[in-house]
């Protein structure tokens, strides 16, 4: 069953990169710093207990992260991770500045930081913004890197390793692939925490969308009702909310209302009757699957990618009643 945990507020659509891989749709809105914070007090009531940022680009809004994140702190809730990509800033000075208020503002959760083969971001750049962030909020295990694979990383994975040196680390590798950064020297038994140098690398595979091929698994997904990914507020630019933080979140069929009409039991009444929620956190999609097969539907092949999958039935209009 779907019960929220998270709010993430996308305040912008816009960024600074331009990934092939990226299915954020460009356009003018701009979240409301008001509105998001006088939303998340509402939640807060409703039993949502951690908020975090996405986008676009949420450090093109350094007014609303300071703002919404001042909010969080008076209402108690946690901090979860702040998307980006590292690379916004100007200059040493714009990026004192803007990380300096957002730590004067109380955020005390994760930097996620999006790097890979698709994002190709300067090294150089990203130890500088990591290297700021560790020295402001006096701890160096406040940051992980997510990364999308690809089938040409060898430039990315240099990177890496002059990421690593740049920040007195070294790459640690495991079962071939990067798997974090940690402290060059040995690990000390009292140090303290946050003191030696901890930046985990989270490895993903790249999520094909509905109109894609994503058929060539030899075994179907494995069904979790999207705990993973799910149980959020996902909050668009325009305000709309959706009940996913995959690529598949701007589908019509998994948003749920608008933070500027509706309330935290509005949101969870038109969640409760829709048809698309109720699949994927109470039917499951591979039941759905199933039904499918047994009422004649033919897919193209097998896949293990279960937001691929749900994005396919939403596309071609088998979701269900």
């Amino acid at each position: 069953m779907f019960q929220p945990v998270q709010v993430i507020f996308a305040p912008t659509s816009r960024c600074n990169l331009a990934c092939s891989h990226c299915r954020v749709r460009r356009g003018p809105e701009e979240l409301s710093a008001r509105s998001a914070s006088a939303f998340l007090e509402r939640c807060a009531r409703g039993g949502i207990e951690r908020v975090g940022f996405s986008g676009g680009e949420p450090f093109l809004r350094p007014d609303f992260l300071a703002e919404v994140s001042r909010t969080a702190v008076t209402a108690g809730l946690y901090f979860d991770r702040l998307m980006t990509n590292g690379d916004w800033f100007a200059d040493s000075e714009d990026l004192e500045r803007t990380l300096s208020a957002l730590y004067e503002a109380g955020f005390d959760g994760t930097f996620g930081v999006s790097a890979d083969a698709y994002h190709r971001q300067d090294p150089e750049r990203l130890a500088v913004f990591l290297s700021a962030v560790f020295r402001i909020w006096g701890r160096k295990d406040c940051a992980e890197i997510l990364s999308v694979r690809s089938s040409d990383e060898g430039a990315w994975l240099e990177g890496l390793r002059v990421l690593a040196e740049r920040l007195g680390g070294r790459l640690v590798p495991r079962t071939g692939e990067p798997r974090g950064i940690a402290d060059a020297s040995p690990r000390r038994e009292d140090a303290a925490a946050g003191e030696v140098l901890d930046i985990p690398i989270l490895r993903f595979p790249r999520s094909a969308a509905g109109t894609e091929d994503g058929w060539g698994s030899d075994r179907w997904f494995r069904e979790d009702y999207c705990e993973g990914p799910g149980n959020v507020f996902y909050v668009h630019p325009d305000g709309s909310v959706a009940v996913c933080c995959g690529f598949a979140n701007e589908n019509p069929s998994l948003i749920v209302g608008n933070i500027r009409d509706d309330d935290y039991d509005s949101l969870m009444e038109s969640a409760r009757g829709n048809p698309h929620v109720r699949l994927c956190y109470e039917t499951g999609l591979d039941a759905r699957r199933r039904e499918l097969e047994a009422a004649g539907v033919k897919f193209p092949g097998m896949t293990d990618d279960i937001c691929f999958f749900c994005d396919y039935l939403y596309r071609n209009k088998l979701i269900g009643d």
